[in-house]
């Protein structure tokens, strides 16, 4: 095992939302469901962004395009007006409810749900898919075969200590690019503030993994700086043990604050990273 990857594990045993599930003793469908406000953190926070547009510049029409860790759709439902399927896998029923509820608004019925942790998925489950006869969203009726996968997307998704088999399943599986989406810098220090120091790992650690799995991706980064409603961010930290005076307070002592009609509203910057590789 490689500093890297031990870098990873630390990261995701005692730091990502997978830390929450254990320490809050809920799962992941639990988690998701208290957390109802993550499309509306979405909109301000202007993710996907620019990172979408890349994405779909590589991806060819009619592909089949493999999304694990799809969520509410933040990737699926774009790129799905492209492709000729997307494979949607997530283990939060809720999440893919949501997702769900997108694609028939829009008419999508090229989109079929997996409601499993990737670690769970067979290979054949991608290959034989079942669903209804007029293609409605996840919905098991008819089996139908899928071709082999173009194109694999991971988007803030790889939370699992063994990453170099989630990786080698993905790369395994997919046929002409495989696109993965994480942070490019350090904690919020909100985040510091609400839970301490704590492992952190960022793109870095995931490329240099990949690298030494003999892989070499491209990298872009992608800055973002955006104004989050005050109740969002509450329910962001919801596991901190700070309450919402000490989470306002530190806002207000960097300066993070602004009152605004409808109350006040925080600062934030992110940076995201998209690694890639086209074959």
């Amino acid at each position: 095992m490689s500093f890297w990857t031990d870098q990873w594990r630390d990261f995701v045993r005692d730091t990502s939302y997978v830390h929450n599930l254990r320490e809050e003793k809920i799962s992941n469908d639990q988690f998701w469901r208290s957390y109802g406000i993550y499309d509306r953190v979405l909109m301000h926070s202007g993710y996907p962004g620019e990172i979408l547009s890349k994405i779909s510049s590589f991806i060819s029409p009619e592909a089949t395009l493999l999304d694990i860790g799809a969520g509410t759709g933040a990737f699926a439902i774009p790129l799905s007006r492209k492709t000729s399927r997307t494979i949607a896998v997530d283990p939060s029923e809720y999440q893919l409810q949501i997702l769900s509820e997108k694609a028939r608004r829009e008419g999508l019925k090229n989109i079929f749900a997996i409601q499993k942790e990737w670690k769970d998925v067979q290979p054949s489950e991608i290959h034989c898919m079942n669903i209804s006869d007029d293609g409605d969203f996840g919905v098991d009726i008819s089996a139908v075969d899928i071709p082999a996968v173009d194109y694999s997307l991971a988007a803030y998704s790889l939370f699992d200590e063994e990453i170099e088999n989630f990786l080698t399943k993905i790369i395994d599986l997919t046929r002409k690019g495989i696109f993965i989406v994480f942070r490019a810098e350090s904690f919020d220090s909100l985040n510091e503030f609400a839970y301490g120091p704590r492992p952190n790992a960022d793109y870095l650690c995931l490329y240099h993994i990949l690298k030494d799995m003999g892989y070499q991706f491209e990298v872009i980064l992608f800055p973002r700086n955006y104004y989050l409603p005050i109740d969002l961010v509450f329910t962001q930290y919801r596991f901190s043990k700070k309450g919402h005076d000490e989470l306002l307070g530190h806002l207000s002592r960097e300066g993070r604050l602004q009152d605004r009609e409808d109350g006040k509203w925080a600062a934030f910057s992110a940076k995201d990273a998209l690694l890639y590789l086209i074959r």
